[in-house]
């Protein structure tokens, strides 16, 4: 008979305790999207190192300044492993870059350090000043031989 009036207690502290947890933190803007994009990414060997061109669209040359980095996401396959033709490509971590050139509606980027033999799937996303990330551009496959 005791304990209906303790379990009733402790089930009101759990209900009154639901609503109020979770992290509570200031009222924050959400970023600012970014609706410029790298089309027709292509990725290409020079001077030893792998290079990433395309175009960005739609060209607003007021938008270009706006642009403080590109984020690269890429992945290695090996030729016995590398995925059918349309399946998705699933991407690891990206990497940012702020040594990014874009001159007019050209973008180009040089990516160090994947000289591995193997099938390289590179997509690209600009950053903009606020941290803002445009949509993701299509793949770009490079495939470099022993």
């Amino acid at each position: 008979m005791r304990l209906k009036p303790i379990f009733l207690a402790v089930l009101g502290v759990i209900a009154l305790s639901l609503p109020s947890c979770g992290r509570k933190a200031p009222p924050f803007l959400p970023e600012k999207t970014m609706d410029l994009r790298v089309d027709r990414l292509e990725a290409h060997i020079e001077e030893g190192l792998i290079v990433l061109r395309g175009k960005v669209i739609p060209y607003r040359e007021r938008e270009m300044g706006d642009i403080v980095a590109a984020r690269v996401y890429h992945v290695l396959y090996f030729p016995d492993d590398k995925p059918c033709e349309g399946c998705p490509i699933r991407f690891g971590d990206y990497r940012d870059f702020r040594e990014v050139v874009i001159s007019k509606d050209a973008f180009y980027l040089k990516f160090p350090g994947t000289e591995k033999a193997g099938i390289h799937y590179f997509a690209v996303c600009l950053v903009g000043q606020n941290r803002g990330v445009g949509p993701i551009s299509d793949n770009a496959i490079l495939s470099i031989d022993n």
